[in-house]
């Protein structure tokens, strides 16, 4: 009696485990079939996304299709999302040539040189600033005016005035470099010699877009000459609040 006891509870013990060895397995199939389309192919119900930062894009360009200024197309606006810089460039009227190649006294990680765009075939004076700079702002400096006093055109938020860095190069014509800094807004205005100056009456505005000409990252602007103050071309921009907490998250600012 006890032997034929114990093989039924043994009976017993086998049937319950295969019952729940059964049961976990028809779950887990319910749960892929559940999970699978038509086709067979298995659905994840949590695809991994693109990094914030692999959606930032801030490339623009200068929208000069009426050819005011004559710079249809050059690029004026980036972002380095390896070195984490901010890349601000001025296309050259014809003739203008700017070579130097160096940063600015005060922050030396601020740099500047030209660039050869290859879609205008002209030279651009362009300026790499470091994005601590831009979401953070530069207290060390005073807020200024264009050189000739005038506020600044076109800027982001309607500012009139930003803290600014400025270089002078006597052996390029005179020219003048002055960058400004502020939070989520810069400029970059650059003199041209008195031969470069374009027949234009008053200031011209264009602005400048991304790729399909969806949106307005900001504006170039020709400066004519006044009160002895050579002309010049400042170019404004700004930094989308949304962009600007995925950049302050990604580099840890």
């Amino acid at each position: 009696m006890k032997t034929s006891k114990s093989i039924l509870l043994i009976v017993i013990a086998l049937n319950i485990f295969s019952c729940a060895k059964n049961g976990l397995t028809s779950s887990a199939l319910e749960s892929a079939s559940n999970n699978s389309n038509q086709s067979g192919q298995t659905i994840i119900d949590n695809p991994t996304q693109p990094a914030p930062i692999d959606q930032v894009d801030l490339k623009s360009r200068v929208d000069d299709s009426n050819n005011k200024l004559g710079m249809n197309g050059a690029l004026a606006f980036d972002f380095d999302k390896s070195r984490g810089e901010f890349i601000i460039m001025v296309p050259m009227p014809n003739g203008v040539v700017f070579t130097p190649t160096g940063a600015f006294s005060k922050f030396p990680d601020i740099t500047f040189g030209p660039i050869f765009d290859a879609a205008t075939g002209k030279i651009k004076v362009a300026v790499r600033i470091p994005v601590k700079y831009i979401l953070k702002g530069v207290n060390s400096i005073a807020p200024s005016r264009l050189p000739n006093g005038d506020p600044l055109p076109a800027m982001p938020a309607g500012q009139g005035e930003l803290p600014s860095l400025g270089l002078s190069f006597p052996q390029n014509g005179n020219t003048q470099v002055t960058v400004y800094i502020g939070i989520n807004a810069l400029g970059l205005y650059v003199t041209l010699p008195e031969n470069a100056a374009l027949p234009l009456p008053i200031n011209i505005t264009i602005p400048l877009k991304n790729k399909d000409k969806t949106k307005t990252f900001g504006f170039l602007t020709y400066v004519n000459a006044k009160n002895g103050y050579p002309p010049g071309l400042f170019l404004s921009t700004g930094v989308p609040n949304e962009v600007a907490r995925v950049l302050e998250d990604y580099f840890g600012l």
